[in-house]
């Protein structure tokens, strides 16, 4: 029976953008084999493509909601009208900016230069927009001021998001109940016909809990949050430390 591998890209397969050669060699060894896999990032899906173009099956993006494979967009579960409302509301209550994310844009929402800048050097001037009145919008990641304001925020919206925070950078990104990385997850094993038996996910942070409820191989890397480690199958080394390849060696993939 075929295999699938899930990774997250932040703490997991990459440090600050940069992809160790291990891990690299790793995902060519997979695509190899002819396995399927999937990059399951809170990120949006074109910085995912761009990081990882020719090296994966497929993407999970904007924490489970958008789903690409072989370069085609297979699912997306778009914010209605009433939603977006909504946590935009909310989100001027609380004082807190925002990014919001759609295929090929990104839209800031009440932020000032400093952090719009900080976007564009992170995704690239041409992805952002500030004409949202056509856009479909998928996920959003939260600006806070302070460590205050951010369990403000997650106080605020925890009946509905997981806010994985970004280690103190002052942003994180949001992972909703109702759909999230595990959602995206079942809905590609079931697509291709897998057991969760044969499914492994790779990840660090808390959104990644998601992927675990899902699979039955569940891999943490040695700097993943302790939330991720109490649920994990295996706990790998870290990131910078060939974890990933590790952990394939162990499962006895590689």
């Amino acid at each position: 029976m075929n295999k699938i591998f899930f990774f997250d890209i932040d703490g997991t397969l990459a440090i600050h953008r940069h992809i160790p050669q291990g891990h690299l060699n790793s995902l060519k060894k997979l695509k190899e084999k002819g396995y399927l896999t999937f990059i399951c990032t809170g990120r949006a899906p074109f910085y995912a493509q761009k990081m990882f173009e020719g090296l994966v099956s497929g993407y999970i993006a904007c924490n489970g909601r958008y789903i690409i494979y072989q370069g085609q967009k297979l699912h997306g579960e778009i914010f209605s009208h009433h939603t977006l409302t909504y946590y935009q509301q909310k989100l001027d209550e609380l004082e807190l900016g925002a990014m919001f994310v759609s295929d090929e844009q990104s839209y800031p929402y009440h932020l000032n230069s400093s952090q719009i800048q900080g976007i564009e050097q992170e995704y690239g001037k041409e992805h952002i927009t500030f004409d949202h009145n056509h856009l479909d919008f998928y996920t959003f990641d939260i600006f806070y001021k302070d460590h205050t304001h951010l369990q403000q925020a997650i106080q605020a919206f925890k009946n509905e998001l997981i806010i994985n925070d970004h280690g103190g950078m002052g942003h994180c990104d949001c992972s909703t109940i109702n759909f999230d990385k595990g959602h995206a997850i079942a809905y590609l094993l079931k697509h291709f016909d897998i057991s969760p038996d044969c499914a492994y996910a790779f990840g660090d942070g808390y959104n990644d809990q998601a992927m675990f409820r899902e699979v039955g191989h569940r891999i943490a890397m040695g700097n993943a949050v302790n939330e991720l480690k109490e649920k994990a199958t295996y706990i790998t080394d870290n990131v910078d430390c060939d974890g990933i390849t590790k952990a394939l060696i162990h499962e006895n993939i590689l």
